[in-house]
């Protein structure tokens, strides 16, 4: 089971900051959102911050959540699968609120 748990992680070590850049890359606004209230400029710029910060979150969390308090027991497999689920759902929101 263990292997599991250190496959899952590094899944995420590596998928969580592609979508870090992306959500960064592809909700950024590149004009003004002066009067604008859609698209990347929706909700205070929601967008973004639901892509990148909650998918740092979500990385963040997992990663402790898999590994801390688990000396002489196995790891929480399970974790770092969910969130990548989690970080696939939060971009797929951020998209539906810019769309």
């Amino acid at each position: 089971m263990r292997g599991w748990a250190v496959l899952g992680t590094v899944l995420l070590c590596v998928l969580a900051p592609v979508a870090i850049v992306y959500g960064l890359m592809a909700f950024t606004p590149t004009g003004s959102c002066d009067y604008s209230v859609s698209g990347v400029c929706s909700y205070g710029r929601l967008p973004m911050i639901v892509a990148s910060g909650g998918t740092a979150l979500v990385w963040a969390a997992s990663a402790v959540l898999t590994w801390v308090g688990t000396r002489g027991r196995r790891p929480r497999v399970y974790v770092p699968y969910a969130a990548l689920v989690v970080i696939v759902l939060l971009v797929v929101v951020a998209g539906r609120v810019a769309g």
